[in-house]
């Protein structure tokens, strides 16, 4: 399955002087670095101020485009903080992110996809957060309720498609999603992406369908520009 995460408020300037250091220390280590690897090596310091700078003239949606270029950039690194985190929250590795990346969607729309997802189904009809989750289902939804205790008590004899669709079902149960919910935040935060998650949906995989490739023709515009006010400003 994957999980998409609707965000709400996206603090750019944070994410960048979180995000960009690390990328920079990424183009040091190159064993055949290009000529722009081989000047943000050399930035340190002043990679953070030059991109800040450079995050000032962009608008709105080159704002957008410039986090999820580094969400790609960091892709691993996200995926494995969300696996930790889901690790955490079901105290054993039973949901496992498989790629993890962001989407520009039209308008002021960014959204983080948790994809590709892993799920040991025994194991997690029989884990705690879900069967309390489940069992407080009842002055919420009480058909959700039913369902869900259908799944908890049949899950052993369906087949891995049904199990799929109700792993889904479950997901998307208002206890569950909002304990998700917080361990997304959580995990994307401590990777450095400062964005709150306003929303978030359980979907069978490639629901919505992954971005090609990240936009490297963005990315390369974007690191000219903060490798030329990088210069401006050592020469002032």
């Amino acid at each position: 399955m994957d999980i998409r995460l609707e965000l709400g408020a996206v603090d750019h300037k944070t994410c960048v002087e979180a995000l960009l250091p690390a990328l920079v220390a990424h183009c040091a280590a190159k064993e055949r670095p290009n000529e722009l690897d081989r000047f943000l090596a050399g930035l340190g310091a002043d990679a953070a101020r030059s991109a800040c700078a450079v995050l000032d003239t962009l608008t709105a949606d080159e704002k957008d485009k410039a986090v999820v270029w580094l969400v790609s950039a960091h892709e691993e690194r996200m995926r494995q903080s969300a696996n930790r985190h889901l690790a955490a929250l079901f105290g054993a590795p039973i949901v496992r992110v498989g790629r993890f990346y962001a989407a520009d969607r039209p308008g002021s729309e960014l959204t983080l996809h948790a994809a590709q997802i892993a799920v040991d189904y025994p194991a997690l009809l029989r884990n705690r957060v879900v069967t309390d989750a489940v069992e407080r289902l009842g002055g919420e939804n009480s058909v959700l309720r039913g369902a869900a205790m259908l799944v908890l008590r049949l899950g052993a004899h369906m087949s891995d498609e049904s199990l799929e669709k109700q792993g889904i079902l479950l997901f998307n149960a208002p206890q569950v999603k909002r304990r998700l919910m917080a361990v997304m935040q959580d995990a994307v935060r401590h990777a450095g992406l400062a964005v709150t998650i306003r929303d978030m949906a359980a979907e069978p995989d490639g629901a919505t369908p992954a971005p090609a490739a990240s936009d490297d023709a963005f990315g390369e515009r974007l690191m000219a520009a903060i490798q030329a006010e990088a210069e401006r400003g050592r020469s002032s």
